[in-house]
């Protein structure tokens, strides 16, 4: 037995070509996502999706300069719900797992296309909600960046230390609790 090669390859770059994504790609990434599982098949999440320069630039303005990568990035999708959108079981804010299951869906076809996709933290939300005319009672739970890898030379050098650095993770015996803690 294997694990998924997709997982086994997927990072968050942050390194894009100025390359455009085909609608059809885009479409199948957001069929990834819209197929993930959610508590009580409440489907919380909604996706603007920015491919257009004008309105990706403008988006942009809304990023934390931590983000300055993803302004290379030729699509930009902005991932919102509600608070009250999702499962209202046990008072738990269950919609914020539904929409990481929805992400990590997308990210996993993202890989099998061939394409990065970094889902980030960091922008200036009623910015952001207001270039995008985004509802008031929505909230943005993430924006997430997607396209082909390319050059790091407009990278910082501490990110080119990061794309380069591999996957570290947690050693398995250390997240791990066979039967009980």
């Amino acid at each position: 037995m294997k694990l998924l090669e997709e997982i086994e390859k997927r990072h968050s770059g942050r390194a894009y070509a100025n390359t455009p994504v085909s609608d059809d790609m885009i479409e199948l990434i957001l069929e990834a996502g819209r197929r993930a599982p959610s508590c009580a098949n409440t489907q919380a999440w909604n996706f603007i999706i920015l491919k257009d320069s004008q309105a990706r630039d403008k988006a942009n303005e809304a990023l934390s300069g931590g983000n300055y990568w993803g302004k290379k990035a030729p699509v930009m999708i902005v991932v919102v719900t509600t608070p009250d959108g999702g499962c209202p079981a046990h008072k738990l804010p269950y919609f914020m797992m539904d929409i990481g299951l929805a992400v990590e869906n997308m990210l996993l076809q993202a890989v099998h296309l061939k394409l990065l996709g970094h889902p980030t933290a960091g922008w200036n939300e009623e910015s952001l909600k207001e270039t995008l005319n985004i509802p008031e009672e929505y909230r943005i739970a993430t924006v997430v960046f997607f396209g082909y890898p390319g050059d790091m030379e407009h990278l910082s050098d501490k990110h080119k230390e990061q794309e380069n650095g591999g996957l570290d993770r947690k050693p398995m015996d250390e997240i791990t609790h066979w039967d009980g803690w």
